[in-house]
């Protein structure tokens, strides 16, 4: 089956390929490129529209490489100042299942879901490893990828780079025009649409080989935080677990000193919001359950002796919160994903934990309208938020906000952030939040891995082990774990580059009111109903810069 986008833009002078010369072709980077991609489908001359304040990228296909030996790569500018550019080489990881239609795999229901960029098992460019040239390649193909910053105060105009790309003798050249637009993109703040990952600090030491909470721990978990805020992530998860320990007398105790440093941490790294991350569950995991159970201490959540342990609990973590100032700052979690089933026993244990922590905001996963009252923040799937858009717009209307989420579901046509899915699904959350005016993003998966993350991407789900319940591929992640730190994936930047657009549509909609709906419908109508050509992507891209350029305050 052939890839639903379009594998070149922007085309022109194609290079033929000649057996023992380098050759290139340039690709957009929310194309999808695979190992067995063909420098004859990119391009030599390629446009790109940036606004100022944010990067952007072309990819480098190079074919006729000589195996272990030294390649040198270089981009040069013919305007002055230049602006600051970088080199990765780009890693593929595999895809071994399709996305089933609905959700999952394909082999949950054995459905055949027509709506994926390619036929597993196949292999995709996804990891972003910064290099410097020279380099000595490993194989005869190899993907790189330039990116340019654009600084803020960037001169508008355009600018063009030579891409030389050469081994010994031979070397192949491209051109990119690079169109700097008079719009700046406003940075990551509390202002910016609230964007969550869920990240895992236990994997943030141990794939790295650091002992949990060493200082080479923190370092590396700043790493982490620097790169969730280039990817504007601006909400932090916190998991209470990690700052309370049992004193002699078996009390549970709130670390302090570890809650204002991992804070501050974030703070510096410039994501302001703190997210309380789930305190009950489930118990044993049984989605049959009608009542929850506080995690720490295995109790029943709204049971007399629930009650006092979470009044205990959350009201250290409270005294916490108000003595360093971060109540308007602070949202919390009470359990993951509440159904109808549990509604009743979620809504009391909501009361008593607003008893405790009068004023922070309670935001959950869910799709039970039983919660109407219990929560502030609603977080449907996508696909429920679209199917039941009235009911959260009554509850927009009544003060609550209203995020969403994807996970392992939804599948098929539905905007996810799946390595077989096209890269423009997740570029397209940042436009639907704006079409919709959403409030914010959540994802659970930023390193959540449960296997080698460059060997395999399809894992079971952990709660149904060796079954046909598998978790798609890249679902449990969107960065990687590299030799001295995290490594972007093309999906988080892709998410990032549509976060930067919703930026750009609020500016133009605070400006003139009711245009931005003209360039949204254009390219994107639903969650489940958007262009898969980058080109067409790219296009009403240009026409928003254009509009913003224009219509100046």
């Amino acid at each position: 089956m052939l890839p639903r986008m379009v594998h070149c833009l922007f085309m022109s002078l194609v290079f033929a390929v000649v057996p023992g010369s380098v050759s290139v072709g340039l690709f957009d980077e929310l194309a999808p490129l695979y190992p067995d991609s063909r420098v004859d489908q990119g391009a030599t001359d390629f446009r790109l529209d940036a606004p100022r304040g944010v990067p952007v990228a072309v990819h480098v296909l190079v074919s006729g490489l000589e195996q272990g030996s030294s390649c040198t790569f270089t981009a040069r500018s013919s305007t002055e100042p230049s602006l600051p550019a970088h080199w990765s080489r780009l890693i593929d990881v595999p895809v071994e299942e399709n996305t089933g239609l609905d959700s999952r795999t394909e082999q949950f229901k054995g459905d055949r879901n027509p709506h994926v960029i390619r036929r597993a098992p196949f292999r995709i460019y996804e990891v972003i490893e910064p290099v410097t040239s020279p380099l000595v390649v490993d194989g005869t193909t190899m993907a790189l990828r330039l990116e340019i910053q654009v600084p803020a105060d960037a001169s508008p105009g355009e600018h063009i780079l030579t891409i030389d790309v050469q081994q010994g003798s031979t070397k192949a050249t491209g051109r990119l025009e690079l169109q700097v637009h008079d719009v700046l993109v406003p940075p990551l703040s509390g202002q910016t649409l609230a964007y969550t990952n869920w990240f895992n600090v236990r994997e943030m030491a141990d794939r790295h080989d650091l002992d949990r909470w060493s200082e080479p721990h923190w370092t590396m978990l700043r790493r982490y935080a620097d790169l969730m805020a280039r990817g504007r992530q601006n909400v932090h998860r916190l998991n209470w677990r990690d700052f309370f320990a049992r004193d002699e007398s078996g009390t549970w105790r709130l670390d302090r000193d570890r809650l204002q440093r991992y804070i501050g941490m974030f703070d510096d790294a410039g994501i302001p919001w703190i997210e309380g991350a789930t305190i009950a569950g489930r118990p044993k995991g049984d989605w049959s359950t009608a009542w929850l159970e506080l995690g720490m201490v295995k109790l029943p959540m709204t049971s007399q002796e629930g009650r006092a342990a979470l009044s205990d609990l959350a009201g250290q973590m409270m005294e916490a919160i108000i003595a360093n100032g971060w109540q308007d700052r602070w949202v919390q979690h009470l359990a993951d994903e509440p159904t109808d089933v549990n509604a009743a026993d979620y809504a009391l244990a909501a009361e008593a934990l607003r008893d405790s922590m009068p004023g922070i905001p309670i935001v959950e996963a869910t799709m039970t309208r039983e919660l109407t009252g219990a929560v502030d923040i609603w977080c449907p799937q996508v696909h429920k938020y679209q199917q039941n858009i009235e009911f959260f717009n009554e509850r927009k209307a009544a003060g609550d906000q209203v995020w969403v989420y994807t996970c392992l579901v939804p599948g098929g046509p539905w905007v996810n952030r799946l390595l077989d899915q096209e890269r423009l699904r997740q570029v397209w959350i940042g436009w639907a939040a704006a079409k919709w005016d959403l409030d914010g993003f959540l994802h659970w998966g930023l390193n959540h891995y449960k296997a080698d993350p460059f060997q395999q991407s399809v894992v079971d789900h952990p709660a149904m082990p060796n079954t046909t319940n598998k978790l798609p591929a890249g679902d449990t992640h969107v960065v990687y774990p590299g030799p001295d730190g995290p490594l972007s994936g093309l999906r988080f930047e892709a998410h990032r580059i549509g976060l930067e657009d919703h930026a750009m549509l609020e500016l133009l909609e605070a400006r003139s009111p009711g245009t931005r709906e003209e360039i949204i419908e254009v390219v994107f109508r639903g969650f489940d109903d958007w262009e898969a050509d980058p080109a067409a992507y790219r296009r009403a891209r240009r026409a928003l810069m254009h509009r913003l350029s224009v219509n100046q305050p």
